[in-house]
């Protein structure tokens, strides 16, 4: 039987393409976090450091000025933007209720970027989505 966080990461759009042994190593590298409800989380100028996928609860993105940018729950991952341009934060996320995430540090998500091609491209479809201005080529990451 799968253990129970990998078949939560099936269903996780960015992670559905890969198989067990590589959601096996997401698992075991990434940690379970707590926030409780109003904690931040990041803040605009903070480096990023991880990626976030929730496992419960729901996370308030905002801009700087604090208009709500998206929320999002159970399933849904944040934080990619900074990691995939080796950036600081631009955005704030927020727990707005109790939250349980699962948190891949950077060096951990960029080695799978260097070393899973499927999920180098998912993240670089991402990226070149949000930003349609030339940015690095992830199937070329370096962890």
């Amino acid at each position: 039987m799968p253990h129970s966080l990998v078949q939560m990461l099936r269903g996780v759009p960015d992670f559905s393409p890969l198989d067990e042994r590589s959601l096996l190593a997401i698992v075991g590298e990434s940690l379970n976090l707590f926030w409780r409800a109003g904690s931040l989380i990041f803040e605009p100028g903070m480096p990023g450091d991880a990626l976030y996928i929730i496992l419960s609860g729901e996370v308030l993105i905002s801009a700087e000025t604090g208009e709500e940018v998206t929320r999002l729950g159970a399933g849904d991952s944040f934080g990619e933007i900074s990691l995939l341009l080796n950036t600081v934060h631009s955005r704030r996320a927020s727990a707005v209720c109790d939250c349980e995430l699962l948190v891949l540090p950077k060096q951990a998500f960029m080695a799978m970027l260097g070393t899973n091609q499927r999920l180098a491209e998912h993240f670089d479809s991402v990226l070149h989505t949000r930003f349609p201005d030339p940015v690095p080529d992830l199937s070329k990451a370096e962890a």
